[in-house]
């Protein structure tokens, strides 16, 4: 069997076995007979944005981007985790980086972000991924935006994950550069920031807000992350 057909195959099997809740441990079992590289050894930040008194982008002030990007990085954690991947999370619960006798909201704001790219360089980390829940006054945008640093590897690893994207969820998905934001900009390592979905946008908010669709786009992205690592080891694109 071809690699292409193998990999569709797989690619199905795997979807199966996410949306029937199947194990982690199956999933990457399956992941790593397409792909036999371990994430061993590699030391990978999640970082879900906004948090505590910064809520992020929100709908009627009850869907809060803070929320989605948190329940959707614990799923991506533990996706990498059972890949064998050392993941450091910026945050597990609702909290900003601050501490609390910071009070004006936009030096918390700056001291946040300035902890976040100090936490990375910490943990000398091999990979970043901040998530994030768009918005837009033009309810019809969607789609998934990532964004890349200029450190080598960092568009390569946005490329695979919009792959990922799309054939996972089915979602229009687009790269850019991202050196506007200052966790790309500042960050020391192969860094970029995805953009989950448009939480002004109706149908994406109800997808953003499902669990099972926040686990596939989880899977999406730790397959993505997989394949980067894969394809560093052998020296080229997997097909």
């Amino acid at each position: 069997m071809g690699r292409k057909p193998k990999s569709r195959l797989l690619l199905l099997l795997l979807l199966l076995l996410l949306l029937r809740g199947g194990d982690r441990s199956s999933l990457w079992q399956a992941m790593n007979w397409l792909y036999p590289v371990a994430l061993v050894g590699r030391v990978i930040v999640v970082d879900p944005g906004h948090g505590g008194v910064d809520p992020g982008a929100h709908y009627q002030a009850k869907i809060l981007e803070k929320d989605l990007v948190l329940s959707m990085g614990k799923m991506l954690a533990a996706f990498l985790e059972a890949g064998g991947a050392e993941v450091v999370m910026t945050r597990s619960e609702d909290r900003d980086l601050a501490p609390p006798d910071i009070l004006s909201l936009s030096a918390r704001k700056r001291y946040d972000l300035k902890e976040r790219m100090e936490l990375t360089r910490r943990v000398r980390a091999d990979a970043y991924l901040s998530l994030h829940v768009n918005s837009s006054p033009d309810s019809s945008r969607r789609g998934v935006y990532i964004y890349y640093s200029s450190r080598a590897g960092s568009r390569e690893l946005a490329a695979l994950l919009a792959e990922e994207v799309k054939r996972t969820v089915s979602r229009r998905c687009f790269c850019l550069p991202g050196n506007q934001y200052y966790v790309l900009r500042e960050n020391p390592t192969v860094a970029v920031l995805v953009e989950v979905g448009f939480i002004s946008n109706p149908q994406e908010r109800e997808l953003l807000s499902d669990p099972a669709y926040q686990q596939r786009v989880a899977w999406a992205l730790a397959r993505g992350v997989y394949r980067f690592y894969a394809e560093q080891s052998t020296g080229g694109r997997g097909k």
